[in-house]
């Protein structure tokens, strides 16, 4: 009966570790600020200083508003890391 325990205990610990790594990439949105832009891949550090970073392609993202440093965004994204949609929420302040 412990043994039993001992194994459901253990696959509910690696299940939940899986969920997390995978938050903002398939999971939850990432919200942040975009650090750094370099061709078609966009990095955003959110509030607990990590920075994702994403493909953001010209055609098939859905954009709303312009992604610029310094922007605060929401990325919705897939687990390879493809942004299926990125939007605005702030402008970067002057």
């Amino acid at each position: 009966m412990n043994k039993g325990l001992t194994y459901v205990m253990a696959g509910l610990m690696v299940a939940s570790l899986a969920t997390v790594s995978f938050a903002g990439k398939g999971g939850h949105p990432i919200k942040g600020e975009v650090t750094k832009i370099e061709g078609d891949m966009v990095t955003v550090t959110d509030d607990h200083k990590k920075a994702h970073t994403f493909h953001v392609d010209a055609t098939a993202t859905k954009k709303e508003g312009e992604i610029i440093v310094g922007a605060t965004v929401e990325v919705d994204a897939d687990k390879s890391g493809h942004a299926n949609s990125i939007k605005v929420a702030a402008a970067k302040k002057h």
